[in-house]
């Protein structure tokens, strides 16, 4: 594996394929989502459900081994692309606090 050092972000991203839960604050229903990538500072993760910039989530990433405690983290989305193809939607946010 290699690792591109040109890219001008504070953290390398790791590559993840886990489940993640969040929901929006002040609302009652949770939803589901797969983690694509995580780094020191945010998450990023595909859904079905919409979301907006600017909104901010309580999420939970839970690890692959079960050794491992979930993330808990508030977070605020920083970017939204929508899959067409797949009526998805691929999320970016950044981590405001966690449980680590």
């Amino acid at each position: 594996m290699s690792i591109n050092f040109d890219e001008r972000r504070s953290f390398y991203r790791m590559a993840v394929n886990c489940c993640i839960e969040y929901t929006i604050c002040d609302e009652p229903v949770k939803h589901t989502a797969k983690g694509k990538n995580l780094s020191a500072e945010g998450v990023k993760f595909i859904t079905d459900h919409e979301v907006v910039e600017g909104q901010s989530l309580d999420i939970i990433v839970y690890p692959i081994v079960q050794m491992h405690e979930p993330l808990y983290a508030k977070a605020k989305v920083v970017r939204v692309d929508k899959d067409q193809s797949a009526n998805k939607y691929i999320v970016g946010v950044s981590m405001k606090e966690t449980n680590q």
